[in-house]
């Protein structure tokens, strides 16, 4: 195990389990854990910084974040330590209801992603409810055009400077398309830029995606329009004039492809294309082969799943270019995933749980935390297992594995160094064992890397 890891798990393991002096009541930092530290998240969370689902008592990462991000918003030294000044300004501050940030859901959020959208900031295909680093940079984007302070928050005034902005273009809906869209219309840019030599896909799906958005941007960027990647006005009428004028198409800047239409008992280079861009977004977990089987079928399944396509094990049109437009799997960052975890102690077990507001069984414990890293593991136990990297020694975001139910793997935690590990038991909830004790290193299978 790495030094710096080793360091910061004596430090973590030691941490969890300290509690703040009452005589320094507005003194408190991360490690601590108190119900005062709970008070303190409500504070924050009603003022829109503190944004995990619930307030837990344990000053982690994540609080020390929003206490940072507190007094950045209150001109203080961000320091992470909540001081006097800074509680006195904390009890003092109003609610801001009417920001969101990361973290936060529902219509609120769907709304300012269809508005960041129409105006071309929000370019993820689908609007998800859900306040992401996708939607806070759509939001730094919008703030930097607009004379706003990057903040990455929506606050009031970048709200309502956004209503202004939606009410004062008014762009034309038949005449403005971006990633996301699929119709009639679609295909029509879709064969307009093919006749002009600049989609250079084999087919017409229908579906706005990064393909399509590369071929509108390269059109533009040759005929001297601001290269956004969305059609709006200006666009389709150069569009619409450069076809009936046949305008000489560019050098192509790929050759064509043959019709994609991958299923089971298909071989070749695109099955390995495919077969390499799902392992590289964590839904293939064997051998890249060329051969597209079951288990190649059922990672695109997990994939359409994921994007909300139809979940047929086929890789049509569609799919093909929503999977290789796809954005890598985010790495891991242990420091973050062990800190996320120590948040969540003493969370109740629940078979079937996968969220802290319902509590979680062993491997919904882990398949929230990697989930919230950006990274997909699989759901259960067994498929952990098979999946992932066996090492010889477990470091610092290694998931552990033990049987206890069964002669196979049936129970795993992360280690979190020292010799200890996080997990959650069905007779204690979220809580930190260790390896060594009796009763697991009886039943320790081996360790496996996802990162």
């Amino acid at each position: 195990m790495k030094p710096n890891h080793v360091v910061f798990a004596v430090a973590m393991a030691s941490a969890f389990f300290l509690a703040p002096d009452e005589s320094q009541a507005a003194e408190w930092k991360k490690g601590m854990s108190s119900p005062e530290i709970k008070q303190l998240q409500q504070r924050l969370k009603e003022k829109g910084f503190f944004t995990y689902p619930q307030a837990t008592g344990y000053f982690g990462a994540i609080t020390e974040e929003a206490v940072k991000a507190f007094q950045r918003a209150m001109n203080l030294p961000a320091t992470g330590i909540v001081d006097d000044a800074t509680y006195a300004k904390l009890k003092s501050a109003p609610a801001s209801n009417d920001t969101l940030a990361i973290g936060s859901r529902g219509a609120a959020v769907s709304d300012l992603q269809r508005r960041l959208k129409q105006l071309g900031y929000f370019r993820h295909p689908q609007i998800t409810g859900y306040y992401g680093a996708v939607t806070a940079d759509a939001v730094k984007q919008f703030q930097r055009a607009n004379g706003l302070p990057a903040t990455g928050r929506a606050d009031r005034a970048t709200l309502e400077r956004l209503k202004q902005k939606e009410e004062g273009s008014s762009p034309s809906p038949s005449a403005t398309l971006t990633v996301g869209a699929r119709g009639d219309q679609v295909r029509e840019l879709q064969q307009q830029l093919k006749q002009l030599g600049y989609f250079t896909y084999s087919e017409v799906t229908g579906y706005y995606g990064v393909l399509t958005a590369d071929a509108v941007r390269r059109f533009q960027r040759d005929n001297g329009l601001p290269v956004t990647g969305a059609v709006d006005n200006q666009t389709a009428a150069r569009l619409a004039s450069a076809v009936k004028e046949k305008t000489p198409p560019p050098a192509p800047i790929e050759r064509e492809r043959p019709a994609i239409r991958l299923s089971i008992g298909a071989l070749g280079e695109d099955v390995k294309r495919i077969q390499t861009k799902l392992k590289e977004l964590g839904y293939f977990y064997t051998a890249i082969t060329g051969y597209y089987g079951t288990a190649t079928a059922d990672a695109v399944r997990r994939f359409q799943q994921a994007a909300k396509l139809p979940a047929t094990g086929v890789v049509d049109g569609e799919t093909y270019e929503r999977l290789i437009g796809q954005a890598p799997a985010a790495k891991l960052d242990v420091i973050e995933l062990v800190a996320d975890a120590a948040e969540l102690l003493g969370t109740p077990y629940v078979w079937g749980g996968d969220a802290p507001e319902e509590g979680f069984d062993c491997s919904g414990f882990i398949f929230y935390l990697f989930q919230q890293q950006g990274i997909t593991v699989p759901r259960t136990v067994a498929s952990m297992w098979q999946a992932g990297t066996s090492v010889s020694a477990p470091e610092v975001g290694d998931i552990v594995f033990f049987a206890t139910t069964t002669n196979g793997p049936s129970h795993a935690g992360i280690y979190i160094g020292n010799g200890q590990f996080i997990h959650s038991g069905a007779s204690t909830g979220v809580t930190i064992s260790r390896l060594d004790q009796s009763y697991w290193k009886q039943r320790y299978l081996g360790a496996k890397r996802f990162f």
